[in-house]
């Protein structure tokens, strides 16, 4: 009996021992499930080690676990070498059945688009990044950028135009910029072109878009032609044939000397690809192309035979003048006018300087500058209201002007011919403040009459009338008038900046009622009238050159601002204007509208701004 008992004792200990052992084992599953399903991993890759310098890296940073669904889109910081085009997102689930309980684990990635600046060997570096309350950091990858692409040339549509071999995409898709001179002097002005060359089919560029605008300095330029929509004519270039889009056309005028750049242009292209089976409808690559730096040697003007009164002209001009009158009377004023045409520095240049004649007064001339569509040539012209002081015959001096031509590499002096002015007596005496003193006559003969009676007017002033004191209240009140008035009419004709900031608003007044003319009819030419209405209007406000680039102006904006937003909206509706460009049929009535509405609010914005 005692036996037995052992017996069954034993059985029932080993039966707990084992109910203990399933239920410990359990936990522990429950538990390393739980602790897995709440861990987040984190690993960085690229799509290729090597790239061209026209190609796109893609930078992904993949995020797995239960919770990764969660996680906000990573502020990564700046990458040396790389500039950060922009990030998407993706995410995908899995499921798994462990000990018949089901659980899932979610992937979420972040793909970072990153364009090389330049070729060489480069590593992005370690980055360190926060996902629910945890601090993780990725390895460093090490890439090889190269000139040109290294993909391989996409097949399109239509492909070339012509049989040969094809070639690198180098080869057959890119930006040249093209300058009429490279050796030049200080002050002459010289035209760069950016065009797009292409050996595709022209309906194989789906669309166009400005990734960064070339930088100009120690230049003064002007757009004279900027593309507004994709078209494309025949060209013939290093004896091949190519379909070509000029992009921009500027005016460049050096104002140092040196060896001086003109920055590349980047252009984002989007090329159709040929569809690989019938259900297949085909889809689109974009590349980044642009155009390679210029260097232009600029020289200092010549210090021999340098002409006494030069101002500055550089170019070819012509020199004429005129009259409005040759016969007049005393008192009377006529206008006198100079008229300088050609191709050069127009406004880079002050006006010939006049010399003083005595019994004429010249006022401050009137200036105009009128240049042609070239942006290189056109007529200023200066005129000078003359008011005559005195009775006789006069002459107006030849009017002595000059210049430095480029292409002759000599100073040219020109003038003007002389004019005989002829000032009779009229009905009033002209007195100077010089007083002539042939104007005043002493009336009688050889003994001037004696007058035997004299009445001497009371002159006495009555310090207690009205009329005294308020004149004397209104010449002290005139005096800061005057002197405001007077310190304005010097700063705007001193001060080029100051004139520009003034006239800020009668330009942006200007664009805007073509813009407000342009969206009442549902145009597209409402975007090219907001863009240059917007930049012409922000450049003169912060006193840089017109033509900026959008970077600059935004940059600009950016130091004189305290409120991002307004930069950020003035980034929108320039890239929007960008686009119009390309592609004119992407925008509706309804779209011209809402973004005529957006810039409203943009200059609302800007007024109540102080920049």
């Amino acid at each position: 009996m005692l036996t037995k008992q052992n017996v069954v004792n034993t059985g029932k200990q080993g039966n707990v021992n084992m109910i203990r052992n399933i239920i410990i084992t359990v936990l522990l599953l429950v538990l390393t499930t739980m602790l897995l399903a709440n861990d987040i991993v984190v690993e960085s890759y690229v799509d290729k080690t090597k790239i061209g310098l026209q190609d796109q890296l893609k930078f992904t940073i993949e995020f797995s676990g239960e919770k990764a669904g969660e996680i906000a889109t990573p502020d990564i910081p700046e990458i040396d070498n790389f500039r950060n085009m922009g990030v998407s997102s993706s995410s995908s689930s899995s499921y798994s059945i462990i000990n018949g309980k089901m659980t899932s684990k979610i992937r979420k990635s972040f793909n970072y688009t990153l364009q090389p600046n330049r070729t060489g060997n480069f590593i992005i570096p370690p980055i360190t990044l926060k996902a629910k309350d945890k601090t993780f950091t990725t390895q460093p990858i090490s890439i090889k950028v190269v000139d040109g692409t290294t993909e391989p040339l996409p097949q399109t549509s239509r492909q070339f135009t012509r049989d040969d071999s094809p070639g690198k995409l180098e080869d057959n898709l890119f930006v040249l910029a093209e300058v009429d001179k490279k050796n030049i002097f200080k002050g002459e002005p010289i035209t760069v072109e950016f065009s797009l060359y292409t050996r595709y089919d022209p309906y194989d560029i789906n669309d166009l878009s400005f990734s960064s605008e070339p930088v100009f300095n120690g230049f003064w330029n002007e757009v004279s032609f900027r593309a507004k929509r994709i078209g494309f004519s025949s060209a013939t270039l290093n004896e091949q044939r190519y379909h070509k889009m000029p992009l921009i056309r500027l005016v460049l005028i050096p104002t140092r000397t040196g060896t001086l750049e003109i920055s590349s242009l980047e252009m984002l292209v989007d090329v159709r690809i040929q569809s690989r089976s019938f259900f297949d409808f085909g889809s689109t690559k974009r590349y980044s192309i642009k155009s390679k730096p210029i260097y232009i040697n600029v020289k200092e003007l010549p210090y021999e035979n340098h002409p006494n009164g030069f101002s500055g002209a550089v170019g070819q001009y012509t020199l004429s003048s005129s009259t409005s009158d040759t016969e007049l009377k005393v008192g009377d004023s006529f206008t006198y006018t100079l008229n300088i045409k050609g191709i050069g520095n127009l406004k880079q240049f002050e006006v010939p300087a006049l010399p003083e004649i005595n019994n004429l007064r010249f006022l401050d001339p009137e200036i105009s500058t009128k240049i042609n569509e070239d942006k290189k040539s056109g007529t200023k012209t200066i005129k000078y209201l003359v008011i005559a002081q005195e009775k006789g015959v006069f002459k107006i001096p030849p009017i002595i002007f000059s210049y430095f031509d480029p292409y002759q590499k000599k100073y040219i002096i020109k003038q003007t011919r002389e004019y005989t002015l002829d000032v009779q007596e009229g009905d009033m005496t002209y007195i100077s403040s010089s007083a002539a003193q042939s104007s005043v006559e002493r009336e009688g003969a050889d003994i001037g009459f004696i007058i035997t009676e004299i009445k001497l007017k009371d002159n006495t002033i009555y310090f207690a009338e009205f009329g005294y004191w308020l004149f004397w209240l209104a010449f002290i009140l005139l005096l800061p008038v005057s002197y405001i008035y007077a310190n304005e009419r010097q700063k705007l004709s001193g001060n080029l900046n100051y004139q520009r900031q003034k006239q800020a608003n009668k330009i942006l007044r200007k664009y805007m009622k073509a813009a407000t003319a342009h969206a009442g009819k549902g145009q597209i030419e409402f975007y090219s009238a907001a863009q240059l209405g917007l930049s012409s209007y922000l450049a003169d406000k912060l006193k840089i050159p017109r033509g900026s680039s959008t970077d600059q102006l935004l940059t600009e904006v950016q130091k004189r601002t305290d409120s991002p937003d307004i930069s950020e909206k003035i980034s929108t509706l320039l890239e929007k204007c960008d686009q119009s460009r390309f592609m004119p049929g992407g925008f509706s009535r309804e779209n011209i509208e809402n973004d005529f509405n957006f810039l409203k609010e943009i200059i609302a914005d800007i007024s109540k701004t102080k920049i």
